[in-house]
């Protein structure tokens, strides 16, 4: 069995949004780490007949992917997202793909949230942080047989 690094996986954000087909950018140069979580939000209830033990329902979700890197300017994809750092409501809207290294892929519009940085200690590279919110469901696309 083999582990695919997380270098496999392919990001892409629209810096071009509103325009059909749009300008999917790599978003890659800098990263050192995302981590991607469903956010679910679960109802725990207990019933007369579970003998004071409760079951637990996802009742809702948001899939978000949380980046860390260091700040490269001139980067394309960098440049959009930090040119959205000051924008609120449908200024921080966009689109964004992930691809699993077996072709599998998520796409949806979203929303860029808590932009950070860039910080760090004198002598040491510029460090940023900044979320990938999907707006909904992201769209899934299986890996091809």
């Amino acid at each position: 069995m083999a582990f695919e690094l997380m270098n496999s996986h392919q990001f892409k954000i629209n810096t071009t949004p509103g325009t059909e087909p749009g300008t999917m950018a790599a978003l890659a140069v800098g990263i050192t780490n995302v981590e991607i979580s469903n956010n679910e939000e679960t109802s725990q209830d207990k019933y007369m007949d579970g003998a004071g033990y409760a079951e637990t329902d996802v009742i809702g979700a948001q899939t978000t992917l949380s980046f860390t890197g260091h700040r490269n300017y001139g980067d394309v994809a960098q440049d959009f997202i930090f040119s959205k750092a000051l924008e609120i409501g449908t200024g921080r809207r966009t689109n964004f793909e992930w691809t699993e290294p077996d072709g599998g892929k998520f796409a949806g519009d979203c929303t860029i949230a808590n932009i950070s940085g860039p910080s760090g200690d004198a002598g040491n590279k510029g460090e940023f942080t900044f979320e990938i919110h999907f707006a909904g469901k992201p769209a899934y696309t299986p890996p091809a047989s």
